[in-house]
């Protein structure tokens, strides 16, 4: 079976125990983290970085056209309501985004659910996933992006913010701004080798630092078992 995406016009942000096939339960479930969410998916670093260099530009053009530094000042003054306005509409959207959206683990699957005008579900069963990366912030937060095979496979717009990144091509679905990334990672891992029943050695803790990454890999294995109606 390959992963299969779903858009609903209801559905509850989180996978319940009661969702899942008889015997099936969940190993890991968590959120995204709203503020690394706004820092990476919607850039917000970029959004104070362009904010500052027009207001160097204006303080620049003014002082230029004037002699005044006080003016050039003033005048770069009035971008401070829109870089409010637009900081808080970026955390605004991270926040609401974090809070419809879920990560669920099982023995046989990961589901992601996702969206906050259209409710999506992406259930990804772990035979699909070809291998899965970490890569950790400086926080502890990190990304898991997951490698899978082209059947079933959504675009890139359709996993969006939760798609990796400049991957339009070959989508991979990634699980975003995770927090304790690298407990989450370990978990995927232990999940994706007991699911084609092989053993690895302890994978040793990445230390949070920002930009590092961490590999784990698994051979390409069948997947057999009932798919619940909702999940």
């Amino acid at each position: 079976m390959s992963a299969e995406m779903d858009e609903f016009d209801d559905i509850k942000p989180v996978v319940t125990e009661d969702e899942l096939p008889a015997g099936e339960a969940i190993l890991w479930q968590a959120k995204p983290d709203w503020w690394r969410l706004a820092l990476t998916a919607y850039r917000l670093r970029l959004v104070g970085i362009w904010f500052l260099a027009f207001a160097l530009w204006k303080i620049g053009a003014t002082h230029h056209d004037t002699g005044s530094w006080a003016a050039g000042f003033a005048d770069a003054a009035t971008l401070l309501p829109a870089l409010g306005l637009g900081v808080g509409l970026i955390m605004l959207l991270a926040f609401v985004t974090a809070r419809a959206t879920s990560f669920t683990l099982t023995p046989r699957r990961l589901v992601m659910r996702y969206g906050v005008a259209l409710p999506a579900q992406l259930n990804i069963p772990l035979g699909e996933i070809d291998h899965a990366a970490l890569k950790l912030n400086s926080d502890g937060s990190g990304d898991i992006p997951l490698a899978i095979g082209k059947a079933g496979r959504p675009s890139y717009f359709q996993l969006w913010p939760y798609a990796r990144p400049w991957k339009f091509g070959s989508a991979q679905p990634m699980l975003r701004a995770v927090p304790d990334a690298a407990a989450a990672a370990r978990l995927v891992s232990d999940a994706l080798v007991a699911s084609q029943g092989g053993k690895r050695p302890a994978m040793p803790e990445p230390k949070p630092a920002a930009g590092a990454r961490s590999g784990v890999r698994k051979a390409k294995a069948g997947f057999s078992g009932a798919r619940p109606a909702a999940v």
